[in-house]
């Protein structure tokens, strides 16, 4: 794997008066340790929706403000795939006008890239989206754009996550917005292991209410299943026995207070700060409490 830049420093909160959502303000110091923003900034941008949506474009032109971007993105849709990877088959890399399409999981077409279509020095942040339907709460766990960027996180470079509303409108707002965090990142320097999600309820600045660092939580949406009846339609075949469902979007229970999703319904753009690692120390601490090695032992029950 090619050498990259690594510093740790955590970014915990922004709001709308300041540079992020504005555009200005000067900010607090850089730390002793912030990377040197006169050498190269390589960005690796990628998204779930595939290398022609609307959102990886403004994107990608966003960031070119802040440092040099390579664009690598699944060929089609792949929406829902998560930190999935495509394995057993050839990868097939194809340059477009928006940049390199390849047939693979947002998650492998990030693998991929690094490894084989990085610059000399390697990329020093992924960047995933702008995806086309929010990604708080729970709803993060199946996300394809947030996939790519743990794949990120999984290579050891920091990454960012960006995600918007789902109705009409334009991507430019949010994509200044992330262009200027990540700008932030670099002067202050990011956490290795850390994907920073980011999610915009709206599509333009007069609507922005503001912008919070939240933690995951709930979701604004829930899925459930209903049975198709009748016939298979055109193309489907019938099958003896079989039962045939539809999955359907229904309303989810009321959001934590303080969560992310919370903050998204009322309006506000969220940074939720997710982890690679999943561990939960409190119960591996309990499980040591544990006599683990009785487990060991056969009672005579079969097995």
């Amino acid at each position: 794997m090619k050498a990259r830049k690594a510093t740790r420093r955590a970014l915990a909160a922004v709001t709308c008066g300041g540079a992020l959502a504005c555009g200005g303000g000067a900010g607090s110091e850089p730390p002793a340790n912030a990377p040197d923003d006169t050498s190269p900034y390589h960005i690796l941008v990628t998204n779930d929706d595939g290398i022609d949506s609307p959102g990886i474009q403004a994107l990608a032109t966003a960031l070119r403000a802040v440092g040099e971007v390579t664009v690598v993105a699944p060929c089609g849709q792949q929406s829902g795939t998560s930190m999935s990877i495509s394995i057993d088959q050839e990868f097939r890399v194809r340059a477009t006008p928006a940049g390199s399409c390849v047939n693979a999981t947002p998650a492998s077409a990030v693998r991929l890239a690094v490894s084989e279509l990085a610059p000399e020095s390697g990329f020093d942040l992924v960047v995933s989206g702008i995806n086309i339907g929010a990604n708080v709460g729970e709803i993060s766990h199946m996300s394809g754009t947030v996939g790519a960027a743990m794949m990120g996180a999984y290579l050891r470079m920091p990454a960012v996550a960006a995600s918007r509303d789902g109705s009409p409108g334009g991507f430019e707002h949010a994509a200044g917005i992330v262009a200027r965090f990540v700008a932030e990142l670099r002067r202050r320097g990011a956490e290795i292991g850390t994907v920073y999600s980011l999610n915009f309820p709206v599509a333009t600045a007069a609507e922005t209410r503001g912008i919070a660092a939240r933690p995951m939580g709930g979701s604004y949406f829930d899925i459930d299943y209903e049975e198709v009846a009748g016939e298979p339609g055109e193309g489907g075949d019938a099958v003896e026995g079989e039962r045939r469902f539809n999955s359907v979007f229904v309303p989810p229970d009321p959001p934590p207070a303080g969560s992310d999703t919370e903050a998204y319904n009322d309006g506000l753009v969220t940074i939720t700060p997710l982890r690679f690692d999943w561990t939960d120390r409190a119960t591996v601490e309990a499980l040591e409490g544990w006599d683990l090695d009785a487990l060991l032992e056969d009672g005579g029950d079969g097995g």
